[in-house]
């Protein structure tokens, strides 16, 4: 019989399976957030699964934001 370590006779109360399938980025600009801007984000993009090669990166989530300022 193989060791499987002590976390796996664990009892979890949270089941691993349920995932986010939507990511919102909010974002505020101006004093008293007088424009606000926001982005959707497939949770299959931002997690790296499903066809997608590595989960989003940081440079990424950055030129999200980054479109995000600029648009009007």
């Amino acid at each position: 019989m193989r060791n499987q370590g002590d976390l796996s006779r664990a009892v979890t109360h949270d089941p691993d399976e349920e995932w986010p399938v939507l990511l919102e980025i909010v974002a505020y600009f101006g004093e008293g957030r007088r424009r606000r801007r926001s982005v959707e984000i497939n949770a299959d993009q931002f997690f790296g699964r499903n066809g997608y090669g590595a989960p989003m990166s940081a440079e990424q989530l950055f030129r999200m934001i980054d479109r995000l300022r600029r648009s009007k």
